[in-house]
C-alpha cells in the first residue's frame, strides 16, 4: 500500500501543469463555498441582531393567551401591575439578563393639525430601551429620556409624510383600554429609523407613563428582556417558564425565533439559493478534473500496459488513480480552504457597501464570515469531487487489455 501511495504522489508531481489545472478548478469550488456561505452567514447574523435589538429583544413575556387572542382584543390580554412587579423581581436576578423593560402597545391617529396618518407604536422605559434599542438610529433631534414626559421618536416614514420636524408637538388620538378615546400632545424629540420602511412609516415610541395615561391603565402589554448573548435565549427561556410556574404566574413566553417571521422566511430562501450553488460548483469540478483524469488515462496508456503486465490487478489500477485524486483534493481542498480565508478577510476589510434591501432605508456592509463548518464542508466537498470525477476515467484504465496498451502510440 505504501508502494501505490509514493507512485501516486509521484504521478501527482510528475505532470505539475495538470496538475495545477485540476488543483485550480478545487480551489474555486472551495473558495466560492467559503465566500458565499461566508456572506450568507454574515447576512443572517446582522438581520438577527438588529431584529433583536430593534424590535424583538431575545425573550417577550405575556399574558398567556396573548398570542391567539391579542390581536382581536389586546385590552383583555394586559399584564397587570401587580403581576408585572413580581415578574420583574424574577427577571432582575437572572445574571443573563441585560436589560427587562415593559412596553405598552397601542395604535391611533396622528395628527398635524392638518393631516392625521394611522400610526401603531409603543409606550416604554426610555432609560431601559436605550440599552435594548441599540440597532434604532435617530436621525434627526435626541434620543428619548425619561424627563421627556410628552416627548416621542417618530419614524423617519412618517415624519416625511407629515411634514414635521424636532419640537414640533402633534396630537395623538387612541382608545383606552376601556374602549374610550383619548387624545394627549407629543413633542417630536426625534426622529429614527429602524431599518424597516414599512416600520418607520407608521412608527412612534413615547414614554410609558404617558401612553398609560392616553390608554387610562397601569397594565402594560408585554416584557421585553435583551440577553447578554444571543445563545442562551433557549436556556433562558425554559429557565423563566420554571420560575414563573413556581410562582403561579400564568405567562406566555415567546423568543425571537417565535416572533421573527420575515427572519425564517429569509433564511429559507437562502438556504435554497446556496444549496443550487453547491450543486453548480460541484458539478464545475467534478467535470473539470473528469476531463483532466481521462487525458491523464490517455497520456499513460503504454504505462498502465506495463503496470498490468507486471501482474498487478485492475482492482489495483483503479486503487491508483483513486489515490492520485485523492491527493489533488487534499492540495485542492487546503489550498482552498486557505486563500477563501484570505478573501474573505480581504473583502470585509475593504469595507464595500451593498444598497439597500427590499423593505430597508440602509445600505448593509459587504462582510464575510469564516465559518468553521463551511471551510470543512468546502474541503470535504473538494475531496469528493475530485475522487468521484476519477471514478470512470480510473474504471476506463483497469479496462484496458494489456496487448493493445503496450502497442499505443
Amino acid at each position: 500500500m505504501m508502494l501505490f501511495l509514493k507512485i501516486a504522489f509521484l504521478n501527482v508531481l510528475r505532470n505539475y501543469r495538470r496538475t495545477i489545472i485540476t488543483v485550480l478548478a478545487i480551489v474555486f469550488g472551495s473558495v466560492s463555498l467559503i465566500v458565499f456561505g461566508g456572506f450568507v452567514e454574515s447576512m443572517y447574523d446582522g438581520l438577527r441582531e438588529s431584529l433583536i435589538r430593534s424590535q424583538l429583544g431575545h425573550i417577550q413575556v405575556f399574558q398567556n393567551g396573548y398570542s391567539e387572542n391579542g390581536s382581536v382584543d389586546p385590552e383583555k390580554y394586559l399584564l397587570p401591575a401587580d403581576a408585572v412587579e413580581k415578574i420583574m423581581e424574577i427577571l432582575e436576578k437572572q445574571p443573563e439578563i441585560k436589560v427587562a423593560t415593559q412596553r405598552l402597545n397601542f395604535s391611533g391617529l396622528l395628527s398635524n393639525g392638518k393631516t392625521s396618518m394611522g400610526v401603531f407604536g409603543t409606550g416604554m422605559d426610555a432609560d431601559k430601551e436605550a440599552i435594548m434599542n441599540s440597532a434604532v438610529s435617530i436621525l434627526d433631534g435626541e434620543d428619548l429620556f425619561a424627563d421627556d414626559t410628552d416627548g416621542a421618536l417618530i419614524g423617519s416614514g412618517l415624519a416625511g409624510n407629515l411634514k414635521i420636524k424636532v419640537g414640533d408637538y402633534l396630537t395623538l388620538l387612541s382608545s383606552t383600554a376601556d374602549g374610550a378615546v383619548n387624545a394627549v400632545d407629543v413633542k417630536v424629540s426625534g426622529i429614527m429609523t429602524t431599518g424597516t420602511k414599512e416600520l418607520d412609516d407608521r412608527l412612534i415610541r413615547a414614554n410609558l407613563a404617558h401612553i398609560k395615561n392616553l390608554m387610562y391603565t397601569d397594565n402594560i402589554t408585554r416584557i421585553v428582556v435583551l440577553l447578554d448573548d444571543t445563545a442562551n435565549t433557549e436556556m433562558m427561556k425554559q429557565r423563566l417558564t420554571d420560575l414563573f410556574a413556581q410562582n403561579n404566574l400564568d405567562l406566555e413566553i415567546k423568543t425571537w425565533t417565535d416572533l421573527a417571521g420575515f427572519y425564517h422566511k429569509v433564511v429559507k430562501m437562502f438556504n435554497n439559493i446556496f444549496g443550487f450553488i453547491k450543486i453548480i460548483v460541484m458539478v464545475i469540478v467534478v467535470l473539470g478534473i473528469a476531463n483532466t483524469m481521462m487525458m491523464a488515462v490517455m497520456e499513460r496508456t503504454t504505462e498502465i500496459g506495463t503496470i498490468r503486465a507486471m501482474g498487478n490487478t485492475r482492482g489495483e489500477i483503479i486503487l491508483l488513480f483513486l489515490i492520485e485524486s485523492a491527493y489533488l483534493g487534499i492540495i485542492g481542498g487546503i489550498s482552498g480552504i486557505v486563500l477563501g480565508v484570505l478573501a474573505a478577510k480581504g473583502i470585509t476589510a475593504a469595507h464595500f457597501m451593498m444598497p439597500p434591501p427590499p423593505g430597508s432605508t440602509d445600505g448593509l456592509p459587504v462582510s464575510i464570515m469564516v465559518v468553521r463548518s463551511f471551510l470543512l464542508e468546502a474541503f470535504v466537498l473538494g475531496l469528493l469531487a475530485a475522487v468521484l470525477s476519477s471514478v470512470y476515467p480510473a474504471f476506463k484504465a483497469s479496462r484496458l487489455k494489456i496487448i493493445d496498451a503496450l502497442r499505443f502510440v
